[in-house]
């Protein structure tokens, strides 16, 4: 997204930064003013934000940290940092540090323009793994999930309002690789279920249950539960998607039905998305994935959610490059192969 009208984003070197730090200095005072629960408290003085500043330069100076800035007619009124973590085991990954926007010059993209190029600094210097934490339901959460991040849990009380107050603070990543070109087999093709396909569907269910944690059983199912399965999938209206390969078989398979029974949850539908094991990683999810979603709009349906066991890294790749974003998780509720199980709710609007 380009910035916002008016405005420019630019990367600041260590000399601006000092030259400018009054700016910066009005920028950090203005949002601990507002209520920002940015490191430091309502008393905050000008000098504290000087030499938060200068240290920040120092940074800039030593090549661990960019400083991006927003500028409206030769004035600056907003500003983000990427940090990289100076780690040996982690050089790949960076943090998103101070994002702050004058409160005047809020709600006009700048934050948005601003994560977008502190995400492509942080990629042009090797580190495609960004993190960052933020106060939960607040305006920079709601910034970052528009950007795309994908949310990991909060922790309560983590820091203090400016005020004093105690407040949570929530993490987000995001993943900053392209997604890898799907390789599916060029014959590959998505349609309606028949009963046909029943065996194969079987059998990639059954491979999910004895071999993965998948699915939380631990006994295989039948052809004739998988018969009733699609039935009442038909008889409810909901689509069963088959992947077709060039043989005819069953590639993998998805489907949607509803999240939980009540009436008021009639507009939300929960996903399920299975790949036969041969062929994981050859593109055969994104393909079941994005028209399962079209459907779902098709229907009118407003939220897609999927419940996903937090080790399979592969279907929350799959979701987060589909546009869901993590929105909790449930600990130790499942058990499987000896060990307890959690379950990551991730979801998208349609």
């Amino acid at each position: 997204m380009p910035p916002a009208s008016g405005f420019v984003i630019r990367v600041l070197d260590a000399a601006e930064a000092v030259a400018r730090s009054d700016e910066l200095a009005d920028i950090l005072l203005d949002c601990v003013a507002g209520g920002a629960s940015v490191s430091f408290m309502a008393d905050m003085t000008r000098p504290e934000a000087l030499a938060f500043w200068g240290k920040v330069a120092e940074g800039v100076a030593s090549g661990g940290r960019t400083l991006i800035v927003a500028e409206s007619a030769g004035r600056l009124v907003g500003t983000v940092q990427v940090v990289a973590t100076g780690i040996p085991n982690q050089p790949h990954r960076s943090d998103v540090s101070k994002m702050l926007v004058r409160r005047e010059a809020r709600g006009q993209g700048i934050g948005l323009a601003l994560l977008e190029a502190a995400e492509r600094a942080s990629l042009a210097a090797g580190m495609w793994l960004m993190v960052l934490d933020t106060v939960d339901d607040s305006d920079g959460m709601r910034l970052y999930e528009r950007g795309g991040w994908s949310r990991v849990g909060a922790v309560p009380d983590f820091a203090l309002w400016p005020d004093g107050r105690l407040c949570p603070t929530v993490y987000y990543y995001k993943d900053l690789r392209p997604a890898t070109p799907a390789t599916a087999p060029a014959a590959i093709s998505v349609r309606a279920a028949r009963e046909a396909d029943l065996p194969g569907i079987l059998a990639i269910v059954n491979d999910a249950i004895l071999n993965t944690t998948a699915v939380w059983d631990e006994t295989p199912t039948t052809l004739e539960a998988r018969a009733a399965w699609l039935s009442a999938k038909r008889e409810g209206g909901w689509p069963v998607l088959v992947a077709e390969d060039a043989s005819g078989g069953v590639a993998g398979f998805a489907s949607f039905g509803d999240w939980r029974a009540w009436p008021g949850y009639r507009h939300t539908v929960e996903n399920s998305i299975y790949v036969r094991a041969d062929l994981r990683g050859r593109g055969i999810g994104p393909a079941l994935l994005s028209p399962l979603l079209g459907e779902a709009a098709r229907m009118g349906k407003r939220v897609m959610v999927a419940g996903i066991e937090s080790r399979n890294e592969a279907s929350r790749r799959l979701h987060a490059r589909h546009g869901f974003r993590e929105v909790g998780a449930l600990r130790e509720v499942g058990y499987k192969f000896g060990r307890w199980l959690d379950l990551i709710f991730m979801q998208k609007s349609l």
